[in-house]
């Protein structure tokens, strides 16, 4: 019976809910293969909240006996191997991320073709010299084993997945973050096969041979430091911005989109929102304001959300109709929360904040308009009743005391905010906010650093 089995690397003494999986290739093992790249990733706080784990499958160099005694798994059925294995099953985990080498990748590659569900909780994918165009040497021993056979530039295996991974458009536009990474002198798996199936955004180069490009002797090699920059370079050092928790947060946005995005012209307002939120932080803010667009509200929230939206694009591209949408957007949706026989100063004080904010920031900036409004949300925050809302009160509390001048009183509402631990992409949010508000305030240097020092450093 082929052996193919799963070890955990670093047991942590908490139950965390991102995992980094490594996937040997032709021939290796799972530890083997990656030497101490587990070890230095476990040593750097950057990456604080993933576990580790080496996947593992029968790979030999001798010829098998097909049809006859036994034979090394094909890479079709080590990839139904991996997506089925119960230690990584999602109630275990809500993200994944997979390095992979050689043949390995070719197996994570087929596994996310057929598992959608597996390819929903994939926040990153590492391809270290994986033959992901077939190898032409292959073709010439494709007989010999099931597992060359499948590497074969000419056979049906490669040309199937290459297939498949643009039907998904896994090779132009996946969900994940995604790294094809080659040897600079790699001659096994040449440039060709490894790089050339991907466009030249997710392409890499590091130092080494097919095998030495993973020999890493200290955190500072290539294949180590390429790893790290990709796990994390959307989070902050700690605090609720941390990688293992953006990792999660993304998972649960694509998640979210799945489940939604097929009846989307159906939703409840809280959907609506729910979706609009998920796609923006993909990349696909247009999307997300087309279907608040098209919504019929009955509340107030996804009048916040349209105009969040319109004001971040605003804040990219300055096209003036989107600053006019956001602000008559947000007067609508505080006009009404306060309108009410029993008055919403929850979504008050969230519509007021960003009309605060707008009065200063437009071409028509009024100092005069913005501190009174942000009087009025402080008012508001305090007859707020959503438990839920807490972190966001805080943080609107900090923004209007900024505006007000309070300096030491906005620093201490932050930080009361932030340890709370919001959401990451709410934490992001507070975080682009109060920056925002110091820059239009005047505040120093030092003091915008300390509000963002805040959210990405969980000891202050």
């Amino acid at each position: 019976m082929n052996k193919i089995d799963i070890e955990k690397f670093c047991p942590s003494p908490v139950d965390n809910q991102a995992a980094i999986v490594f996937i040997h290739g032709f021939s290796g093992d799972r530890k083997g293969t990656w030497g101490s790249i587990p070890e230095f990733l476990r040593e750097n706080l950057r990456l604080d909240g993933w576990d580790m784990f080496g996947f593992g499958y029968e790979s030999q160099k001798r010829i098998d006996l097909l049809g006859i005694w036994s034979a090394d798994a094909s890479i079709e059925e080590i990839a139904t191997k991996l997506k089925s294995t119960p230690e990584l099953a999602k109630e275990n985990y809500k993200a994944l991320a997979f390095v992979a080498h050689s043949m390995g990748g070719l197996v994570i590659q087929r596994a996310l073709v057929v598992s959608p569900e597996l390819r929903s909780r994939t926040t990153h994918l590492f391809l270290f010299g994986t033959p992901s165009k077939g190898l032409e040497k292959a073709t010439l021993f494709s007989w010999l084993k099931p597992q060359v056979n499948n590497m074969a530039a000419s056979g049906k295996f490669i040309a199937q997945l290459r297939s498949d991974w643009s039907e998904l458009q896994l090779d132009t536009a996946p969900h994940f973050k995604l790294f094809v990474t080659a040897g600079e002198t790699d001659q096994f798996v040449p440039p060709s096969s490894s790089l050339e199936p991907f466009p030249e955004a997710f392409r890499r180069v590091i130092p080494g041979n097919h095998l030495s490009m993973l020999d890493a002797k200290s955190a500072a090699d290539p294949c180590v430091k390429l790893l790290v920059a990709g796990i994390t370079e959307d989070s902050a050092l700690a605090g609720p911005r941390n990688s293992a928790r953006v990792a999660v947060e993304a998972g649960e946005f694509q998640e979210a989109i799945d489940r939604l995005w097929p009846g989307r012209d159906q939703l409840d307002d809280g959907g609506a929102a729910q979706l609009a939120i998920a796609l923006d932080r993909v990349g696909r803010r247009d999307e997300a304001i087309e279907i608040l667009r098209k919504h019929k509200p009955e509340g107030t929230d996804v009048l916040g959300v349209l105009a969040g939206r319109l004001k971040r694009r605003w804040l990219m591209t300055r096209a003036a109709a989107d600053f006019k949408g956001a602000l008559e957007l947000y007067q609508r949706g505080y006009d009404e929360a306060i309108g009410r026989r029993r008055p919403d100063y929850d979504q008050a004080y969230y519509h007021g904040i960003n009309l605060a904010y707008l009065a200063l920031a437009g071409s028509n900036r009024d100092d005069q308009v913005a501190r009174e409004m942000a009087s009025k949300v402080l008012s508001h925050t305090k007859l707020a009743t959503n438990p839920n809302e807490k972190p966001w009160r805080l943080a609107t509390e900090g923004d209007a005391l900024t505006v007000l001048g309070q300096i030491g009183d906005a620093f201490e509402k932050h930080r009361q905010a932030a340890a709370i631990m919001p959401d990451p992409w709410a934490a992001l949010s507070m975080e682009e906010q109060a920056l925002r508000f110091a820059d239009l305030c005047g505040l120093s240097e030092a003091q915008a650093k300390k509000f963002a020092t805040i959210y990405e450093d969980a000891k202050t």
